[in-house]
């Protein structure tokens, strides 16, 4: 009896995983979308002040299926969120690659005499088309905004852990020092995804080389200084000491 029993569970065990082998689907397997790995990019010419034109890689991520060609990004400029003017920027059609399962939708912007002194932004939609039907997704559409002026960097979020908060002066301070116009630091542990590890390539290493190189630098700022100690000059924290914070 036990052993009649003990068959009888196999028989439908091995009926049940084959089952269920059978039924369980590789992957998701919905149409193919494509959708902006964030809601807000920015950039600035003041990163790149030798330059008159410059290229913006804005990432996107892909939801489907992987394929074996490349599969084009269909987008447009939401024209009544848009401040950027036709001579400052060119948007171009955005690429997911062959076997990969994220790219980047390219915007050519112009260092024109207007962005000295304003910051503009421009609205990007990505619409269906024959490669990417499934547009109902997390980001289909973005911000970016470009500027020639000093402005928060986008992987600030990053960098705050070795500077604390942002302001202009602050910011201007550290540029100074390192004789630098950028830092392109992204955490490897960071809960939000690097957009673009060709760019954001600086190492932990170097940027806690950089921090105690700008924590010596604001103590002697701070030891001279004949009205106290640096503030921040702007922003949320308008008017409060400016404080290198311990090493993580």
């Amino acid at each position: 009896m036990k052993k009649s029993i003990l068959y009888s569970l196999v028989i439908f065990l091995s009926v049940f995983l084959g089952g269920c082998e059978k039924d369980e689907p590789m992957g998701y397997r919905g149409r193919p979308g494509v959708y902006f790995n964030g809601k807000e990019f920015s950039y600035t010419f003041a990163e790149n002040p030798w330059k008159d034109v410059d290229t913006v890689l804005l990432p996107i991520l892909l939801t489907g299926d992987l394929e074996d060609y490349d599969r084009k990004v269909k987008v447009v400029v939401v024209a009544d969120s848009t401040t950027a003017t036709g001579d400052m920027y060119e948007l171009l059609e955005g690429t997911i690659s062959a076997g990969s399962e994220s790219g980047f939708v390219p915007v050519v912007v112009n260092s024109v005499q207007e962005l000295e002194h304003k910051v503009v932004r421009l609205r990007v939609q990505i619409v269906e088309n024959e490669d990417f039907k499934e547009l109902d997704l997390v980001y289909p559409a973005c911000n970016f905004t470009f500027t020639a002026q000093i402005i928060k960097p986008y992987n600030w979020s990053q960098l705050e852990y070795f500077f604390g908060p942002y302001s202009t002066g602050w910011w201007k301070f550290i540029m100074e020092k390192l004789g630098r116009t950028s830092l392109p630091y992204w955490d490897l542990f960071s809960p939000i995804p690097n957009p673009d590890p060709d760019k954001y390539d600086m190492s932990y290493y170097e940027m806690s080389n950089i921090q105690q190189m700008i924590r010596l630098e604001l103590a002697e700022y701070n030891k001279h200084s004949t009205t106290g100690p640096m503030k921040h000059d702007d922003g949320d924290y308008a008017g409060k000491e400016i404080v290198v914070p311990a090493p993580w």
